[in-house]
């Protein structure tokens, strides 16, 4: 039976070679430009099992309260975490000149579009003012017009890049309870299952409360 992630929407895996070719070019034209991109360290996707970088970060952050953040989406919307406590939220970090982000959208978007009725909210965590600052809003402009997600796109502040540890891989993402908890870190790009595997049991509705 076809999944709804299967072709993923409009996505096709680039191979070894076609993504170095990418990744020399773009860096190839930050070089030019005289940018210097802060920290940015892509994470292709499951990694090695024992990945004790990876470890001491999950355990820092999984089963604490989620910083809280006041930031704005690219339409110049508020955008506070706790005015979402109640609903399942998806913190994913990433930014433009990220490939791994953009083979992981796609399936995020579907994703939301599967789930969001449920109780799933989706922010995309945008880093390019921290990674990539003297681009402007050019590429974000680009990578939303071939990927027109349809959850919000909030800009990230160096406040909100440090309070999550700095972001060590692009792309993050963070999945938070309906009581604002981190309960689990997606480290990298991953397919679509993936996600849906270890978020689906938290969409489940809360337990009627106590009667007295």
């Amino acid at each position: 039976m076809r999944t709804p992630f299967a072709g993923g929407a409009t996505r096709r895996a680039a191979g070894p070679l076609q993504a170095g070719l990418m990744t020399a070019a773009l860096l190839a034209a930050l070089a030019t430009q005289g940018l210097t991109p802060r920290s940015a360290t892509a994470g292709a996707g499951p990694d090695a099992p024992v990945n004790p970088r990876r470890d001491a970060f999950k355990a820092r952050f999984v089963g604490q309260p989620a910083p809280e953040f006041a930031l704005q989406d690219i339409q110049g919307h508020a955008v506070r975490l706790s005015a979402l406590r109640g609903r399942v939220v998806l913190l994913n970090f990433w930014f433009s000149g990220c490939l791994p982000c953009r083979h992981e959208t796609p399936d995020l978007i579907t994703l939301y579009r599967l789930y969001a009725r449920q109780g799933l909210e989706i922010l995309a965590m945008n880093l390019d003012d921290i990674m990539i600052p003297a681009e402007g809003h050019g590429p974000l402009g680009a990578f939303l017009k071939e990927f027109p997600v349809p959850y919000p796109v909030v800009m990230v502040d160096n406040k909100t890049y440090e309070a999550y540890g700095d972001i060590p891989v692009q792309p993050i993402s963070f999945l938070v309870d309906r009581n604002g908890t981190i309960v689990h870190v997606f480290w990298g790009a991953l397919p679509g299952p993936v996600f849906e595997k270890t978020i689906k049991p938290y969409l489940a509705p809360p337990p009627p409360a106590a009667r007295p």
